[in-house]
């Protein structure tokens, strides 16, 4: 069944292309393709078809079945020694990785 209002979007970066598809109260559909203009405009028709019959069975995507995470348990803390060797190897491992990655 064709869609009374239908929006079609079209994003072209170099020969990579997004083409996506949205109507009223429908969940959008997508699709990546590689070439041109005229790839991506004679691939429309069919997109439009494809989009249409899938939202004539489902108008949206079923919700997620994805459970919920689970706390991770506190960390357990153990007795050390005080040796000053010991400490000195702890802090010199310590100091040689960052406390965060610099990404910048």
């Amino acid at each position: 069944m064709a869609r009374e209002e239908l929006k079609i979007n079209i994003i072209i970066k170099g020969d990579h292309i997004f083409m996506g598809a949205q109507a009223k109260d429908c969940d959008p559909k997508m699709t990546t393709l590689q070439g041109d203009l005229a790839t991506v405009l004679a691939r429309v028709p069919a997109f439009v078809e494809e989009s249409n019959k899938s939202w004539d069975v489902a108008l949206q995507n079923p919700k997620s079945t994805v459970p919920e995470p689970v706390a991770a348990p506190a960390p357990v803390r153990t007795a050390t020694t005080s040796s000053s060797s010991a400490s000195k190897s702890v802090a010199a491992t310590h100091a040689k990785q960052p406390a965060q990655p610099k990404f910048f």
